[in-house]
């Protein structure tokens, strides 16, 4: 896993793949500066009379409300953020997943057929389809991400568990369907389900720091495709 992470790493300078970072990381904070507004017009928009029991709050604390309010706002802000990222990666990793795999294949594996070709309507129906998933899956586990909220430690690991397993699955299907058909795809996942949630828990390691969040698109779809590779060459072993 750390050679295929230092081969992507140092393929970040390809000029092939430059202008896809470049571009990955422009829509990635367009994506967050519209839910940043949006979040910020809600705030600021309902009053809080709206609310039931947020008014008397509001005059019962006095400033100390504003105070609350505004810790309140700020950490839903850091939550969601980091609760969507995988989610608004996922989507952006669609776009560019091509670019970004030909390139890898290019420099690291240049003997490979021609990929298979995908419809663009079977790339949105899956890209948007992972996308919708991790919300949900997201938004089932946060109870238990509340409930945890005390204890560190295990609300991190939930986390980790939950994105790493629906990141690395959308990943390594996008760059495998490019060689295999869904079947196949499916069955060499799950053979190899324990070494991909590794993957996937690395990735969403990675974007949850700020700054290098943003080379995840290109980074995680290069290192998946030198995952994909050594894993399909172990089973041309195999047999």
């Amino acid at each position: 896993m750390i050679s295929h992470f230092s081969k992507a790493v140092g393929q970040l300078g390809d000029p092939k793949l430059r202008r896809v970072l470049w571009l990955s990381i422009g829509l990635s904070l367009v994506l967050f500066i519209v839910l940043w507004f949006t979040l910020w017009w809600v705030a600021t928009t309902v009053p809080a009379d709206a609310i039931p029991g947020m008014e008397w709050l509001k005059e019962t604390l006095g400033t100390i409300f504003d105070w609350l309010a505004g810790f309140l706002f700020i950490g839903t802000l850091l939550v969601l953020t980091l609760m969507l990222f995988p989610a608004v990666v996922t989507v952006i990793v669609g776009f560019f997943l091509d670019e970004v795999a030909d390139a890898v294949e290019a420099r690291h594996y240049p003997a490979l057929p021609e990929a298979r070709e995908q419809s663009l309507s079977e790339v949105v129906v899956s890209t948007v389809k992972f996308a919708l998933l991790v919300v949900l899956l997201n938004l089932l586990a946060l109870p238990f991400y509340i409930l945890l909220f005390f204890v560190p430690p295990l609300n991190l690991v939930l986390f980790y568990m939950v994105n790493g397993y629906l990141v690395s699955r959308e990943y390594f299907d996008m760059v495998a369907q490019r060689r295999l058909a869904p079947g196949d795809v499916k069955r060499l996942r799950r053979s190899h389900r324990g070494s991909l949630q590794l993957a996937g828990m690395a990735l969403v390691l990675l974007m949850t720091i700020p700054i290098l969040n943003l080379l995840t698109p290109v980074l995680g779809t290069a290192f998946m495709v030198h995952v994909y590779q050594r894993m399909s060459m172990k089973k041309l072993d195999h047999k």
